[in-house]
């Protein structure tokens, strides 16, 4: 009967020959049984993908303005298919994708996600199924993130394995990569011994009614049961004593102040503490308790929080730590744990030490090294022009006068209304700066509807209009351009456009926005602001069009225009 009843389709039928039938790839590991993440290891990466495939890739990420919502809308990355070579060994049909939240964003140098088993079950490289590779972009030393999650796993703390790659891709040799085990099942199995609770990314999230929210479930998404973030929002609305008794029955609450005191320990800003980022938590289903675990580290090792300067040196502007902090008991405890990492744990030759080795390793420059250098250790005497004090005189100071701990900043727990689509503008304008002459115009209009045209010109009356920097904190370092200009209409009024431009893409030609990397800012002259200015938008899309920049003596020589869709912040009106 089966002959007769093959057809009975109505359509027509193929053949499948022997020979045209692919079998299923047999489950492989590529490299043997080495350690992926040695320390000692420095990764060579090689990758080839077709060159408009990697051109779309490193256009991929999100703007300033995105980020800045009140509601930061989800961005899904593209996968692509690559051939990988890592050390010597090759895989096609390697799933990748770019990577990053903001800070790291670049067009130039795409952090990666690489996936080994996608589109063939089963493989590996060296026992793991997939790699992250972090462009450092805000780390020129290449040495934070693998030192910070050392620390951590040294203080006993479950964090991911690190070590370094020289990464290629297309034969463009884009530099040293931190090689960062990715916090997937297989790490929760190493490190609690189980994989299949609850697993939260937080970027930009917090306990609460609606903060909680932004937590992103990352395993048993299906089920979406948070009953056990709700658990942690309950309790820290008990009174003290209360929350004494129940806190430790959900949280392992020594190992949280243990991690509390290690972000603080190394001066790690955009971190759970530091800035409610950067940070999973895992609901392990043997203890049946949450344990935070630390990521996207590379901003450790720097101390002062950019946005919230007053925060620290101890950070506590995470819902949990501040109310943790508010408690005597456990107040004493933070202290006490971090005064035993201070005495047990930073040992400043031993991670001058890491540093050198880290160099000479990576081939780094060993000008990239002074600021953390200079954190662990730092500079000269008191009372020179150039003194810094090192973190662990900046430390025992805040721990001998409570006045100078910092004071605490929380995200706030409101409901937000998502529907509601931010006020844009576009923005448009030509300026050229030449041999000491500041000329040109820009044009956008205000959320009541006036339109605003700033002239460079007649700021330059008074100030230099075009203003030229070049940062080297980040990698590639970053052309900043200030540029102020007088509303013609009314001569009160002068605004100032913060243009990015990474130094590798500063050049004639068309860079489109991203991330921080390529972005502009609007400001609103105010003297009665603490800085000066009042911030008003930020980029979203479009682009910076250079026709000419200056060089040598003439580096602050430039021509271009702009032509980009900017979003008011919350509350500008």
């Amino acid at each position: 009967m089966i002959g007769p009843l093959a057809g009975c389709s109505g359509g027509s039928t193929t053949t499948t020959k022997p020979s045209d039938f692919e079998p299923p790839l047999e489950p492989i590991n590529v490299g043997g049984d080495g350690d992926l993440y040695d320390p000692k290891r420095l990764i060579d990466v090689n990758i080839t993908m077709a060159a408009s495939d990697y051109a779309a890739m490193k256009k991929e990420g999100r703007t300033l303005a995105s980020t800045a919502r009140e509601c930061v809308p989800d961005y899904e990355y593209t996968e692509f298919t690559a051939t990988v070579t890592i050390d010597g060994d090759t895989m096609k049909n390697v799933v990748i994708r770019k990577k990053g939240f903001l800070g790291s964003l670049s067009p130039s140098r795409p952090s990666i996600k690489l996936d080994f088993d996608d589109l063939h079950d089963g493989r590996t490289y060296q026992n793991m199924s997939r790699m992250t590779l972090n462009n450092n972009r805000q780390d020129p030393s290449n040495a934070r993130q693998c030192m910070a999650y050392d620390l951590f796993r040294k203080a006993g703390i479950a964090s991911p394995h690190c070590n370094f790659a020289r990464v290629k891709i297309n034969g463009e040799n884009l530099g040293i990569f931190s090689n960062v085990e990715p916090v997937k099942k297989p790490f929760l199995k190493e490190a609690f011994g189980n994989k299949g609770g609850n697993l939260y990314e937080a970027q930009l999230a917090d306990f609460g009614t609606y903060l909680s929210q932004k937590f992103e479930l990352k395993t048993n998404e299906s089920e979406n049961d948070r009953t056990d973030l709700q658990q942690v929002v309950d309790t820290l609305k008990l009174s003290d004593a209360q929350l004494i008794d129940a806190l430790p029955q959900i949280l392992d609450v020594d190992e949280f102040i243990r991690f509390w005191a290690m972000e603080t320990l190394l001066g790690f800003w955009d971190s759970a503490t530091g800035n409610a980022n950067n940070f999973y938590i895992y609901h392990s289903t043997d203890d049946k308790l949450l344990h935070f675990i630390p990521w996207g580290a590379d901003t450790a090792f720097t101390g002062a929080h950019v946005f919230k300067p007053d925060s620290g040196p101890m950070f506590r502007n995470l819902s949990l730590a501040a109310r943790l902090y508010d408690i005597d008991t456990y107040r004493e405890q933070y202290f006490s744990t971090l005064e035993d990492l201070l005495n047990n744990d930073w040992n400043e030759a031993a991670l001058q030490e890491e540093l050198s080795r880290i160099r000479l390793l990576t081939g780094t420059p060993e000008a990239a090294f002074e600021s953390i250098s200079n954190f662990i250790s730092g500079k000269g005497s008191e009372g020179d022009d150039d003194y810094i004090a090192s973190q662990r005189q900046k430390l025992n100071a805040a721990l001998a006068d409570s006045d100078a701990t910092g004071t605490a900043h929380l995200l706030e727990d409101v409901e937000v209304d998502c529907s509601q689509q931010p006020k844009t503008t576009n923005l448009s304008g030509s300026i050229t700066a030449s041999k000491g002459t500041d000329t040109g115009t820009f044009t956008f209009t205000l959320p009541n509807g006036r339109t605003v045209i700033s002239n460079i010109m007649y700021a330059g009356t008074k100030v230099d209009s075009i203003v030229y920097s070049l940062t080297d904190y980040t990698n590639p370092s970053v052309v900043g351009l200030l540029l102020i200009g007088v509303d013609i209409s009314d001569f009160t009024k002068a605004y100032v456009i913060q243009l990015f431009i990474e130094s590798s893409d500063y050049k004639p030609g068309t860079h489109s926005l991203q991330g921080l990397a390529t972005n502009a800012i609007l400001f609103e002259a105010d003297d009665s602001a603490p800085l000066g200015v009042n911030t008003l938008a930020m980029g979203a899309t479009g682009t910076i069009n250079i026709s000419s920049v200056g060089s040598g003596s003439n580096v602050g020589d430039v021509k271009l225009s702009m032509n980009m869709k900017l979003e008011y912040l919350p509350g500008v009106e």
